[in-house]
Order: C-alpha cells, then sequence, then structure tokens
C-alpha cells in the first residue's frame, strides 16, 4: 500500500528516491495523536493505523538519527502546515457584530471544509480482498516453482535422450556371439520350439 500523508492539501506520496519518511499516527499514545490531530485542524478526522503525516510537517529538531534513518522523537508534534483561508461565513457573522466587518469582505471570503481523508479506509472489505490475494499470490509462487523444477527435470532428460542418439549405430559394439538373425530366447521356448523342428 502506498503511503501517502494525511495533512490536507498535502499530497506526498512515497518515493524511494525522495527525501521524505512518513510517520504513522502514535495511536497506542492518545495524548500525542491528539495533539496531531488537533495540530492538521481537519474536520471530522479519524486517524486509523494506515494513517501517516509525512516529514515535511515537523520541524528538525522534532526528528533524530538512529542508524542513518530519521527517528521522531517521543513527543514530537507536527506544526508545520499551509492553511488555506478556511473561514466560514455563517460563523464568522454569529461570532462577530455585523457592523465591524464590512458585507463586501464577508461575502468574498472562501469557503472550505477540511473534511477530505486521503488515507485509506481501514474497512474490512479491503482487508479481506488484501488476504484473497495474498493467498492466491502465494499459491501461484508455489506453481511456479513446481513448474520449473519440471521443467528441469525435462531438459535434462531430453539431453541424455540426444546424447544417447547421437552415438553412431556403427560405433556401438555388439558382442561377437551375436550377429544379425540371432534372437536370445528363454530356455523354454528354445526347446520347445527346437522340439517343432
Amino acid at each position: 500500500m502506498v503511503q501517502t500523508c494525511s495533512a490536507y492539501g498535502c499530497k506526498n506520496r512515497y518515493h524511494k528516491d525522495k527525501d521524505i519518511s512518513f510517520h504513522k499516527f502514535p495511536l497506542a499514545r492518545p495524548d500525542v495523536c491528539g495533539k496531531w490531530v488537533a495540530a492538521m485542524r481537519r474536520n471530522n478526522f479519524k486517524p486509523t493505523k494506515y494513517s501517516n503525516i509525512c516529514s515535511q510537517h515537523f520541524t528538525k529538531d522534532c526528528f533524530k538519527r538512529e542508524c542513518n534513518n530519521r527517528v521522531l522523537k517521543e513527543n514530537a508534534v507536527p506544526s508545520l502546515f499551509t492553511f488555506s483561508l478556511s473561514i466560514k461565513v455563517k460563523q464568522l457573522r454569529s461570532t462577530v457584530p455585523s457592523k465591524t466587518i464590512p458585507t463586501k469582505i464577508l461575502n468574498s471570503c472562501s469557503v472550505f471544509s477540511c473534511d477530505h481523508n486521503y488515507t485509506a479506509e481501514d474497512s474490512a472489505w479491503q482487508k479481506k480482498r488484501i488476504e484473497q490475494l495474498e493467498e492466491q499470490l502465494e499459491r501461484l509462487r508455489k506453481k511456479l516453482k513446481t513448474t520449473q523444477q519440471r521443467c528441469r527435470r525435462q531438459e535434462r532428460q531430453l539431453k541424455r535422450l540426444k546424447a544417447a542418439c547421437e552415438v553412431p549405430r556403427a560405433g556401438r559394439e555388439q558382442p561377437a556371439a551375436f550377429g544379425e538373425g540371432y534372437v536370445i530366447l528363454p530356455k523354454q521356448i528354445y526347446h520347445t520350439l527346437k522340439g517343432i523342428e
């Protein structure tokens, strides 16, 4: 599954050539996880085990180096976000007296709702489908391995048969007692046939 950033408006996706790391929400630590969600300012966002935030939303002091890997410090919280003008006109009108803000400004305000979730949904159907595909892949790998082994055996057998056929007939030595027109028979049949003569 390709890792994507859950931050609103961020289109970063995992790519091996980019120097961007992805960090899962600390679901096991609800206090820190709550700070992450609050810092994102997304309406009705609930992180799942597949949700990530990319390293571009953390300051440099949030990281530590471990074995050449960029690792977040335990209490690191993302703080670098780009927010568009996200004022809801109704809320603005209800909280601020209309005399202080001209109608022209109120009408020109952009209305945004940050309720989009760009991460994969943690649904039972998707999990089941992934498991089915993994099982199918494993079966196909085993079948491929068996077929490759069978092909190798047949190729070896074919080489042996070709080598046996290439020996010229004249070069094959026969015992001196045998010649053309002679057949070796079991004793009983030989004596029976001899008695018929």
